[in-house]
């Protein structure tokens, strides 16, 4: 009996350990197919594009979300979720990119469209935050200042190399934060974001997103 209580409480422990190493944040498993997730809230005024962009899909019985941008609109959308940053520092997520807007590059405004594009936001009313994004024409590793101490661009993936086969990302955003605004964070990130988008170069964009989590330190 000894034996089987050890063995049941290292269980417990061990199910335990691992919940509070991952947290789901979605994986629009329990969203309608061709809909936009009433969970994720967009800017004034622009929930009627954002449901023209954003649709989510299934491939063999797995849902994730289909963002194609076809008509300029460039809208973003928005999670929020209390995000216990101490506790789960590390976010991830899967996307796929299936067009990229022909000669887009972040580094210059005129021409600042990608695909695929997911921002950890710390305040937005100041508009501070990290951008991730599969860029059509700018190697992975560039660091754009888009805008100086507020808002940061990330190339994450690039080009056509593995367009339509999923990626996976993890970033540690205590440490990318200090990284980029060259101080400790202080509060929680208030939301995710995600932007595919082509407006700048009027040329389709389009991705699909999965399977975002947060989750404490790998040791």
């Amino acid at each position: 009996m000894k034996t089987l209580t050890t063995a049941f409480l290292c269980a417990l422990f061990l199910c335990s350990t691992l919940a509070h190493a991952a947290n789901v944040v979605d994986n629009f498993s329990d969203d309608a197919i061709g809909k936009l997730s009433s969970s994720w809230r967009t800017w004034p005024f622009q929930r009627g594009k954002a449901t023209e962009v954003y649709k989510v899909q299934q491939e063999n019985g797995k849902k994730f979300l289909h963002a194609s941008d076809s008509w300029d609109y460039s809208v973003q959308i928005l999670k929020n979720f209390n995000w216990k940053i101490d506790t789960y520092p590390n976010l991830s997520w899967k996307w796929r990119a299936i067009t990229l807007p022909t000669g887009a590059n972040e580094t210059k405004s005129a021409t600042n469209d990608s695909a695929c594009g997911v921002y950890v936001v710390f305040s937005k009313a100041r508009q501070m935050m990290l951008k991730y994004t599969w860029s059509t024409t700018v190697p992975v590793g560039t660091v754009y200042e888009k805008v100086p101490g507020k808002a940061y661009i990330i190339i994450a993936d690039s080009g056509d190399k593995k367009l339509g086969k999923w990626q996976s990302h993890t970033i540690n955003v205590k440490e990318d934060y200090k990284k980029y605004f060259k101080t400790d964070l202080d509060k929680a990130p208030v939301a995710i974001a995600i932007l595919t988008d082509g407006n700048a170069m009027h040329s389709p964009a389009e991705c699909d997103y999965a399977d975002f989590e947060i989750a404490g330190e790998t040791k």
